[in-house]
């Protein structure tokens, strides 16, 4: 199994999702439709989430520089990786880990604040992915990007798996997608379209 990637800590939780923070630089800094982790429940489930918002607040002084004329480049790169303003990561809750069972559900409890959130490896991507039974959890997800996160979700997935396996694994998801929208031909087309590119 490899090795989990750090992305960052926890500074809002809810059983419908998370936030994670983390300072510049990271090496594995998330980016929209990335899967993450984190321990919930005192070690005994893990919550399994896909990010969908990422935002750098701004301070005083990036606003002072950002009024200036001129930035030289080394205060430029100074305030872009030394700041002190965290990057922050919303997460939508997929699903959740127990007893070695991936649960396609809302979590019981959310991870508390301060909880180390890491990536999911690949091999853990495909395992919860397998079954297609997070789709409805995203969708139904109010007031996100939901139909954008979950082309990305599904794309993710499908470039997890050996190449021959692919198609047919996009094939399926979109079957499910129909199921699930077919009164929406848009939103359906919007999500189709996009786990062709």
């Amino acid at each position: 199994m490899a090795s989990l990637s750090y992305l960052g800590k926890v500074t809002r939780c809810s059983t419908r999702g998370f936030v994670g923070a983390v300072r510049l630089p990271e090496a594995e800094f998330p980016t929209f439709g990335t899967f993450c982790q984190v321990e919930a429940q005192q070690g005994q489930s893990t919550v399994i989430g896909v990010v969908y918002n990422i935002s750098i607040d701004d301070d005083e002084f990036a606003r002072q520089m950002a009024a200036a004329d001129n930035i030289p480049a080394e205060e430029l790169l100074d305030n872009q990786q030394n700041r002190q303003v965290p990057v922050e990561f919303a997460c939508l809750a997929v699903g959740y880990q127990r007893d070695g069972q991936y649960i396609y559900n809302l979590p019981p409890q959310p991870p508390l604040t301060l909880a180390s959130i890491h990536t999911l490896d690949t091999e853990a991507m495909v395992a919860f992915t397998e079954q297609l039974d997070f789709i409805p959890l995203v969708l139904s997800a109010a007031s996100l990007p939901a139909d954008l996160l979950l082309a990305e979700i599904l794309n993710n997935a499908a470039a997890a798996r050996d190449e021959s396996h692919r198609s047919a694994y996009l094939v399926e998801a979109g079957r499910i997608c129909a199921r699930s929208l077919g009164g929406d031909l848009t939103r359906l087309n919007l999500i189709i379209d996009r786990i062709r590119q």
